[in-house]
């Protein structure tokens, strides 16, 4: 219960990061994307934010299915579709 509660609180700044770094970084590998946002959340659990390793993994999770429903729904477009 308590990774479903993280989830939902997590996921407005994970669209949020993720609609900022598919506008900064358009046309760029996901992958390269998703690091980009991996880094800032790594980066700040390093700075004492206290960020469990287990809470880092279901960050990387929420990004996955954040952009796979973008992508479903039509707002994010791959390359290849376009």
């Amino acid at each position: 219960m308590k990774n479903v509660l993280f989830a939902l609180q997590a996921l407005p700044h994970i669209l949020a990061g993720v609609q900022a770094v598919e506008a900064a970084m358009h046309g760029a590998p996901g992958t390269a994307k998703k690091q980009m946002i991996m880094n800032a959340i790594t980066g700040a659990a390093k700075a004492g934010e206290d960020i469990p390793n287990d809470k880092v993994q279901l960050f990387s999770e929420l990004i996955d299915k954040t952009v796979t429903t973008l992508n479903a729904s039509g707002i994010f477009t791959h390359a290849a579709t376009k």
